[in-house]
């Protein structure tokens, strides 16, 4: 795992709608392995308001008043990306500029920085996936809430950085610093890819603010100015050059199937990228019944024609294996990449599906398949690079934590799944969530990644029933799929299993689902997440579409 600071400005923060959009790109970094520290900005225009609401009241700009005023619009900007992260199954920790210890000497609207607690943000980390505080305010030696100046949230990220010793990036309104304003000269501005600190100096204002600048200076460091899902940047503090004109990029289209409870959130999602996505069409299984959707003009119920070449990128948010199996297979074999939330579809075809892959150079992508918002697949992909795998465990059904934690907590067990397919945690039939079907699809592709070419020997299947939902007093009871390797082979099992209280895998509660994985140098990793559940869900098939979207390379 490796630490970094990211900064979301008001200029990115434009309302509470592009919150989703921010999320997405935390997401990104989170299930590529790192730790994140998101520095907020207060939503767009909402400083200048407050001030204008102070400035009807008394002298705003001498009135000890305005800073705790003003500071609001950060508290609030900041403390709705960490509820949104949440929601979309990153564990997330919200802290205040007190809280960390961010202390500031001089004017009330334009202080400097003196200190900060790096040791709670470094425990932080340690827990949490991501930690979210507030940029631009911080407090002065009698415990007053003082400002860092306007675009003070660039400094709050770049000191923090400092204080840590690890990247920032500052995420703006444009991919990179030109040396002329794009909407005022177009196509002639040119982009650079890294400015040595004089140069920037002269010519980064008003992109980035300029005390947070001369800090990073004086104190040798680099940052990235960049745009939101691009795969380049600006680097502050390198070696002036510049960047060719990366091509111009076309929206990526895409051909969705399902419009469920899933699939309906992944659309909402694919709208707010309108700028990057187009969805070209949608397969329903009764287009009447979706008269009222923003999109119906795009929906149909013609599987047969629906596997063409003329999209990017084909998003399967299918149930059962057919017709996701086939449909998956024939869009990769017309170069067209795939990402599926369908486990069943993916576990039964992989082989074809990996050979449609591997012919056409079309990319195969499943995150969702396992582990909804749990980055899963992601963590084992990393670990078989470099090492390989003793064993596997984990909680990857959602729905089974919850019945069990409600059976603990007195309802009876129809009650419980009643109550789980109410919010959306267990399917109207949830026989594969009680049986094994659902554990033993996604148990079957992760054993695929990390022991490629090997079936188990002997696999133990138990089910789910009212009557083995017995928790012994100071115990607790998951359904754990296991993996490991044997003297001559692996073997795996998928059952209930009575575990400590405090096992990490009984610490999975309600959605959540977990994996512990054991390598050979004796190291073990430990992956968390929602696992259910249309925002996390929809987050993991948005990552896979962007991410084919910044290797795509479209013209």
């Amino acid at each position: 795992m490796s630490n970094l600071v990211v900064k979301f400005g008001g200029s990115v923060l434009t309302s509470e709608g592009a919150l989703h959009r921010a999320v997405a790109e935390i997401y990104r970094y989170v299930r590529d392995a790192h730790k994140i520290i998101a520095v907020v900005s207060a939503f767009k225009g909402d400083t200048d308001q407050l001030m204008r609401l102070a400035v009807s009241y008394t002298q705003a700009s001498t009135s000890s008043a305005t800073p705790h005023l003003l500071a609001t619009g950060e508290m609030k900007a900041a403390t709705l990306l960490a509820m949104a992260c949440e929601r979309s199954g990153i564990v997330a920790k919200f802290r205040s500029a007190y809280e960390i210890g961010l202390t500031a000497e001089g004017d009330h609207f334009n202080a400097n920085p003196t200190g900060v607690n790096a040791d709670v943000l470094k425990g932080d980390l340690e827990k949490f996936d991501l930690v979210v505080v507030p940029g631009y305010v911080a407090e002065n030696a009698s415990g007053e809430p003082v400002l860092l100046g306007r675009g003070g949230s660039d400094l709050t990220a770049v000191y923090i950085a400092k204080a840590l010793d690890v990247p920032v990036k500052l995420y703006k309104d444009i991919d990179a610093v030109y040396d002329a304003d794009p909407a005022q000269v177009g196509d002639s501005a040119k982009p650079y890819e890294a400015l040595a600190w004089d140069e920037a100096l002269k010519i980064a204002h008003p992109v980035v603010q300029n005390k947070a600048m001369r800090y990073a200076k004086d104190n040798g460091m680099t940052v990235e100015v960049a745009a939101l899902t691009k795969g380049y940047e600006t680097v502050l503090g390198g070696k002036t050059s510049v960047r060719k004109a990366a091509p111009l990029k076309r929206k990526l289209r895409i051909a969705v199937m399902g419009a469920g409870g899933v699939g309906a959130k992944f659309l909402e999602r694919a709208q707010e990228w309108d700028d990057l996505i187009e969805i070209d069409r949608v397969l329903v299984r009764d287009v009447s019944k979706r008269r009222d959707h923003p999109l119906a003009a795009k929906f149909t119920s013609d599987a047969r024609s629906f596997a063409k070449g003329d999209v990017d990128v084909f998003v399967d948010i299918g149930t059962g294996v057919s017709p996701s199996a086939e449909l998956l297979e024939a869009f990769l074999k017309a170069g067209v990449s795939v990402t599926s939330a369908n486990k069943q579809a993916v576990a039964a075809s992989g082989d074809k599906l990996r050979a449609a892959s591997k012919a056409s150079g079309a990319m195969l992508t499943y995150s969702a398949s396992v582990g909804g918002g749990a980055p899963i697949i992601e963590a084992l992909k990393r670990a078989v690079k470099t090492h390989k795998i003793k064993s596997f465990c984990g909680v990857l059904n959602g729905t089974s934590n919850f019945v069990i934690d409600q059976v603990e907590a007195g309802k009876t067990f129809d009650a419980a799944m009643d109550e789980a397919r109410r919010l959306g945690f267990a399917e109207p039939d949830s026989t594969a969530d009680l049986d094994g079907t659902d554990v033993g699809a996604k148990l079957k592709l992760l054993r695929e990644i990390a022991y490629p070419g090997l079936t188990p020997k002997h696999l133990e299947v138990g089910a789910i029933t009212e009557d083995s939902l017995i928790i012994p007093d100071g115990k607790g009871l998951r359904y754990v799929a296991r993996c490991w390797r044997t003297e001559d082979g692996i073997d795996a099992s998928m059952k209930l299993e009575v575990l400590d209280a405090d096992h990490y895998l009984v610490g999975a509660k309600g959605e959540q689902n977990r994996l512990i994985l054991e390598l050979d140098n004796d190291e073990t990793w430990y992956v968390t997440g929602k696992g259910a559940g249309a925002w996390p869900t929809s987050e993991a098939l948005l990552a896979d579409v962007l991410q084919i979207a910044r290797e795509a390379n479209l013209k």
